[in-house]
């Protein structure tokens, strides 16, 4: 019984969702859907959601306004500006590297304070430049995650191990 119960934590134990982290996990949200940047049409969606302090990503899907036709040689830079408060701006440039969709750009955005933030995507490329802009409310950094990374597991464990106790000691009573 010990031997399963250990081999049933160390199952447990291993990474879980609360502690991933990157483009697209912890969902996604469309921001901009089909938006007009100068002569491209630009697809954004943030993760996760909510987005938090420390963890923004923006991912851009460029199209060519007059075809539809999906560009992967274009430049996309993302920034970030804080309509509140006194966040840092952030420019970053995306990147195909990162983006869970290969014919996407994705970009991180380390936003140092909670708030509402000005993202504005820049692509330039073969057709001439183009932006487009969104307002994204950035949260606290969460300080549940941590402990229901681990809470949960070691309550199973908990939970687990009571059942089994309570299991023996019916059965000691019944032949007994």
């Amino acid at each position: 019984m010990i031997s399963l119960l250990l081999l049933l934590g160390l199952s447990l134990a291993g990474p879980s969702e609360a502690q991933a982290g990157g483009p697209g996990t912890g969902g996604r949200r469309v921001r901009l859907e089909n938006a007009p940047a100068g002569p491209y049409r630009l697809r954004a969606l943030t993760s996760p959601t909510p987005p938090r302090v420390e963890n923004l990503y923006v991912e851009v899907r460029v199209s060519d306004g007059a075809s539809g036709a999906v560009l992967t040689d274009v430049a996309v830079w993302v920034t970030a500006v804080a309509t509140e408060g006194d966040g840092q701006p952030l420019d970053v440039q995306a990147t195909r590297d990162i983006a869970p969709v290969p014919d996407e750009y994705a970009a991180h955005l380390p936003v140092e304070t909670p708030g509402v933030w000005e993202i504005t995507i820049r692509v330039d490329g073969p057709l001439g430049a183009g932006q487009a802009s969104f307002l994204e409310r950035v949260a606290r950094p969460s300080s549940l995650g941590p402990w229901v990374a681990i809470g949960a597991p070691l309550g199973g464990l908990l939970a687990l191990g009571l059942f089994f106790w309570w299991l023996q000691r019916t059965s000691r009573s019944r032949s007994g």
